[in-house]
């Protein structure tokens, strides 16, 4: 059983009203995955013994022992011994922001667990199991994230401000249940990640108020967990309950939907200091993807940004005004798909596309200002450059992009196609030639683009037998892949 398999639909889901409890019987499922995992990892045979811990968390996700402590334990000793970081196809096959997300933090611990020291895969799996309600797998991960920020470089704001964000949520929802245990140990690691936050970027305003946000619900939460005996382990009432069923529910009815909205709103505005709540209105806002209460949700993070200057609102507003372009790019497109005479409809098109372009280079050129050490921001600042045709704007910023392992690949193919939209085709040819010396894979989307543009710019440079063998490996790897196969025939029949 793969691990893609093992995620998939038969995977048990968390339910909405309570932590996911695993049965006696898939935990029974899940050690037979972990007790041959163990066997493989003291043999050296990380990889295998990798795979199969994520296999047996796939089925019982918050396994902190016996899954998730033997994982990172797993990880550490594969790279102490050589073991290199998963590249970024590997990455590309273990996306963590589908609609599943059991799948989403199970692809992340995968990816943590071959590198277990990269700070991003720490966050993925922090933010996806916070999703999931999976309050003791946070809990486990948001322990060891505080100290993975300390003693790594400085990193946007963006990055502190979502983590604590993700631990307040899943420490809210561990106090809705009363366990309180697990909410102070979540809170505790929240105070921490804002502390280093604050180390890290003393002119912050918004770390303090994280901090002072999570300290206070720890001293509510400590004051409960004293004068109690331990755990409980029910919702306080019905209507707790109620909540939190809906909240999970893809959709409600609209009555329901405007009673939850006025409560999140009215939550959020008794604490306008907690930023976690203006970001649970607005994720409610956003839920059903109506355009009227997307542009309610960027509304209100306009303001609080001209309130408070702080700029993670006006990114996450620009966030959705960005899928709202795409939203609607998407359904002109499917208008021109089924209208092809239509050349009105085409000009539309093309026109909405240099719009939207130009709108998001606005956005980009501001978050670098924001973020200007924060390479995926300059990767996807370049992109727009690129659609623009600003090629000059669009080389530099991939050629430092690139320093990022996460947009590495990306970055040096789209700037080889640069190169050859400049005609510069020696410069394409020696970044292309690089970047598939480079790839830890000989086969995948961005690999046969490579190869591609690597052809176009031999055969743009007239070296035509170099591109008779880029073009002939490459319909070895996808016969129709382009029009690789009508060169290939053409530069044959000419010799």
């Amino acid at each position: 059983m793969s691990s893609s398999e093992s995620t998939g639909t038969n995977a048990p889901q968390p339910p909405p009203t309570s932590v996911y409890v695993a049965t006696e019987e898939v935990k029974t499922k899940a050690r037979k995955f972990f007790e041959p995992a163990r066997k493989a990892a003291e043999v050296k045979n990380y990889d295998y013994a990798i795979k199969l811990y994520v296999e047996g968390l796939a089925l019982w996700p918050d396994a902190v022992e016996e899954g998730l402590k033997a994982l990172r334990v797993t990880g550490i000793m594969r790279r102490q011994d050589g073991g290199k970081a998963a590249g970024f196809l590997t990455g590309r096959q273990h996306p963590t922001n589908t609609k599943d997300l059991l799948k989403n933090l199970n692809n992340a611990l995968y990816m943590f667990g071959m590198d277990p020291s990269n700070i991003g895969y720490m966050e993925q799996v922090l933010h996806n199991a916070a999703k999931a309600r999976l309050i003791r797998t946070v809990a486990w991960i948001a322990a060891i994230l505080p100290e993975a920020y300390a003693n790594g470089k400085k990193m946007p704001e963006a990055h502190y401000a979502a983590a604590c964000d993700s631990m307040n949520v899943a420490a809210d929802f561990a106090m809705a249940l009363a366990e309180d245990e697990i909410a102070m140990s979540i809170l505790k690691a929240a105070i921490a990640t804002a502390d280093v936050w604050n180390s890290h970027l003393p002119e912050s305003t918004s770390a303090p108020r994280a901090r002072s946000s999570a300290s206070g619900k720890l001293t509510i939460v400590k004051g409960k967990f004293d004068k109690s005996d331990g755990f409980q382990h029910s919702l306080h009432n019905a209507e707790a309950q109620r909540d939190l069923i809906d909240k999970q529910k893809p959709v409600m009815s609209d009555e329901r939907f405007a009673a939850w909205v006025a409560k999140a709103r009215k939550d959020w505005e008794e604490n306008r200091d907690a930023a976690t709540k203006l970001y649970n209105l607005v994720d409610l806002l956003v839920k059903d993807e109506r355009e009227e209460h997307e542009n309610q949700a960027i509304a209100l993070l306009e303001a609080e940004y001209a309130s408070q200057q702080v700029y993670a609102f006006r990114a996450k507003a620009d966030d959705l005004r960005m899928k709202q372009m795409k939203r609607h790019a998407r359904s002109l497109e499917a208008q021109a798909k089924a209208q092809p005479g239509n050349a009105q409809m085409r000009q539309a098109l093309a026109d909405f596309r240099v719009e939207q372009t130009n709108k998001e280079i606005a956005i980009f050129l501001e978050r670098q200002k924001a973020y200007p050490s924060d390479m995926r921001t300059k990767f996807h600042l370049a992109v727009r450059y690129m659609n623009a045709k600003r090629y000059d704007d669009a080389i530099p910023l991939f050629q430092v992009a690139q320093a990022d392992g996460r947009s590495r690949l990306e970055a040096r193919l789209l700037m080889g196609r640069c190169f050859f939209e400049k005609q510069f085709y020696p410069q394409a040819i020696q970044t292309l030639q690089a970047s598939l010396a480079e790839t830890d894979t000989v086969s995948g989307p961005v690999v046969l683009e490579l190869n591609y543009w690597l052809g176009r710019a031999l055969q743009a440079a007239g070296n035509y037998d170099e591109a008779v063998r880029v073009y002939g490996h490459l319909i070895q790897l996808d016969y129709n892949y382009r029009d690789a196969r009508p060169r290939l025939e053409s530069l044959t029949a000419s010799k």
